[in-house]
Order: C-alpha cells, then structure tokens, then sequence
C-alpha cells in the first residue's frame, strides 16, 4: 500500500515537472491548449445546463399539480 501511495506520488511529481519543462520550452503552444481547454469547458458547461434546464421543464410538466 505504502509502495503503490509512493509511486502514484512520484508520478505526479514527474508529470507536474514534465509540464513545466514543456511550458517553458513551447510557452505559445501551451497558451494555445490552455484557451481551447477553456473554450471546451465552457461550452460543455453551457450544454449541460440547458439539458438539465429541459430535463426540469419536461418533469415539471408531467407531474400533475396537487
């Protein structure tokens, strides 16, 4: 258990270390990754509310009003 917490430590390190490397040496590809990842999220972001907005709506329709 102690060994598996150690590696799964060590790799983030690793990885976290492997970014920055990565971002220094290609800081504008980096910048550009970074913009579509925000431009992704947003938009799956807004998807979500307006089907959770229609899934509301149509439950709300189908109960009958006491």
């Amino acid at each position: 258990m102690v060994k598996s917490v150690g590696i799964l430590i060590g790799g983030i390190f690793v990885g976290a270390v492997g970014a920055e490397i990565i971002r220094k040496k290609y800081p504008k590809a980096m910048n550009d990754l970074y913009a579509k990842t925000c431009e992704i999220t947003s938009g799956v972001k807004e998807a979500f509310k307006k089907g959770y907005a229609s899934a509301m709506q149509s439950q709300q329709a189908a109960e009958p009003s006491v």
